[in-house]
């Protein structure tokens, strides 16, 4: 039976998620002690791995490293709820010029047209004597009747979004982990103060399939929450989230 000597150099960490991690190393006297020397918990932990080295032709034993992630005591609850980091990402994606929510007023400025129902926007090569807008999206900088189009062979338009991640780290798998995918929040929940402060205006988020992972004896958890485009996301189609 092995006798579980620990050797000296044991180290060790936590990340920002509170998840721990060590590697100890034990001395084995033989081959036959190397997959089964140590134990299975240390300090809390539970082993991931291990890795050995044999001492000269392995005559004098075997160093053995043992590698345990896990939450330690100091972090011992039934969920760790709190958010440990954050991170924010803009996202410039093309939509057509069809679900812009100015269409309206932008067919009515730039002479757009369909050739067919159905049928893709167009616009005229040259500014209509005819269009009934009275200046661009910003009121300002209409091209006079008769020049260039600035909307000519345009078909999509740029559309700013965002992707929100939160990571964080809990004993136990949240029961809404999957029940909360695709709804819709006025506001992410439990986010880090440096985003909850940032002015989206009246956009919205949708919650996104979560990565979750196990560590030990803890799980990694994290969240991820796309914004809305400017008109929001169709109440018709996304679930709103019933909490807040």
């Amino acid at each position: 039976m092995a006798e579980n000597t620990i050797l000296e150099g044991a180290s060790g960490g936590r990340d920002e998620n509170m998840i721990s991690s060590f590697s100890v190393s034990y001395h084995a006297k033989s081959i036959g002690e190397v997959t089964t020397v140590g134990h299975a918990r240390f300090h809390g932990l539970v082993e991931q791995g291990r890795t050995w080295q044999a001492l000269n032709d392995g005559t004098d034993g075997w160093i053995v490293t043992a590698h345990l992630q896990g939450g330690m005591p100091v972090m011992r609850s039934p969920s760790l709820r709190k958010p440990n980091s954050g991170t924010s990402a803009s996202i410039f994606t093309e939509e057509p010029l069809e679900s812009h929510p100015n269409l309206k007023a932008i067919k009515a400025t730039y002479g757009g047209y369909y050739e067919e129902p159905g049928g893709p926007l167009k616009f005229p090569e040259f500014m209509p004597k005819e269009a009934k807008g009275k200046g661009g999206l910003g009121g300002k900088g209409k091209a006079k009747p008769g020049e260039k189009n600035p909307m000519f062979g345009t078909s999509t338009y740029a559309v700013m979004t965002a992707r929100v991640t939160r990571t964080w780290s809990s004993k136990q798998i949240p029961k809404n982990a999957i029940n909360d995918i695709g709804k819709v929040y006025s506001s992410i929940p439990g986010a880090p103060d440096a985003i909850a402060e940032v002015d989206f205006g009246s956009r919205t988020w949708m919650a996104m399939p979560p990565k979750i992972s196990q560590n030990g004896d803890v799980w990694r958890i994290e969240n991820e929450w796309l914004l809305s485009p400017p008109s929001g996301w169709v109440e018709e189609i996304y679930e709103k989230a019933s909490k807040q």
